[in-house]
């Protein structure tokens, strides 16, 4: 990952599905927010307040119109522990890709629309559709063993490109950077792959 993202702080975006996970948190929503008035006071205001799609969405858009566009991550944890199918919608239809770009376009919501609008700085009529931009990278992350926990639809998996990752990859490939990995808990330091090999068993 270090070799894909620039500054991992702007970069990535990071969320773990949970099956009570939904549309509204994954792409966004209107909320109730507390704002100050005019007259210095708080009031409640309704805003819509995006989720962690739409924020590297808009990041990698305006990315993506500079003469140098960098790339961004959508990194999901844990995918199969929600309903993809529920949390995704329509979005599913973007993951059609040709050249890293959706090849079928889906329409925007009115309020998506506005909101989009103003953080981009372009016309409501720019962003009446949503296409997956070819900076906006989407990683999942599933372990093979849940694989029950809430079953895909075919044609959602299609749409991925699958890479098994086995618990010894990286000992078996004997990876410097896996062997010299250190962390540290309270004042003592220990290697993760002692670590690991003591929970495996």
């Amino acid at each position: 990952m270090s070799k894909l993202l620039i500054d991992v702080k702007e970069d990535y975006e990071r969320v773990t599905f949970h099956p009570d996970y939904a549309f509204s948190q994954f792409v966004g929503t209107y909320k109730p927010v507390p704002v100050i008035n005019e007259e210095g006071k708080e009031e409640i205001s309704y805003q819509y307040v995006p989720g962690p799609f739409i924020r590297i969405y808009v990041e990698a858009l305006k990315s993506a119109q500079t003469d140098n566009p960098k790339p961004y991550l959508l990194l999901i944890e844990e995918i199969n522990r929600a309903k993809v199918s529920a949390v995704f919608g329509d979005l599913f239809q973007l993951l059609d890709r040709k050249d890293g770009v959706s090849e079928y376009p889906i329409r925007t919501s009115e309020d998506l629309k506005q909101y989009l609008a103003k953080e981009l700085n372009v016309s409501e009529d720019q962003v009446a559709t949503l296409i997956l931009p070819d900076n906006l990278y989407i990683w999942a992350t599933m372990n093979s063993a849940d694989q029950g926990v809430m079953p895909m639809d075919t044609a959602f998996k299609r749409r991925w490109e699958f890479t098994y990752l086995g618990v010894n990859d990286a000992v078996d490939n004997n990876s410097d950077e896996f062997e010299s990995y250190i962390f540290k808990c309270g004042e003592e330091e220990y290697k993760w792959n002692d670590y690991r090999e003591q929970i495996n068993e």
